[in-house]
């Protein structure tokens, strides 16, 4: 937990990353960069913290937060799957 926050409760703590994947789930508009970021910081996770979490390295994962970053199906799958979030890609229909 990162140390600028007051330590949630557990009970606090199940609220809060419910409240922030339904967060998620009413933007599907949002890039990946854009739920990376907001993962971390509305769970108040430090970026080694996250990484455990994930199992990426901190290092990806910083890149994963930035508007131009580039990463891998594999690194999307493993950041959204650590949360219970899945990949939905939609098909746009030709006019």
């Amino acid at each position: 937990m990162d140390k600028r926050f007051k330590t949630l409760s557990p009970i606090e703590q199940i609220q809060r990353k419910q409240q922030v994947l339904d967060m998620i789930e009413l933007h599907p508009e949002w890039e990946i960069h854009k739920i990376a970021k907001f993962l971390r910081t509305e769970l108040r996770l430090t970026l080694p913290e996250m990484a455990k979490i994930t199992k990426i390295a901190p290092q990806t994962l910083q890149k994963m937060e930035q508007a131009d970053s580039n990463p891998t199906l594999h690194s999307i799958l493993k950041l959204l799957n650590a949360f219970g979030l899945n990949l939905v890609v939609k098909s746009i229909a030709q006019k």
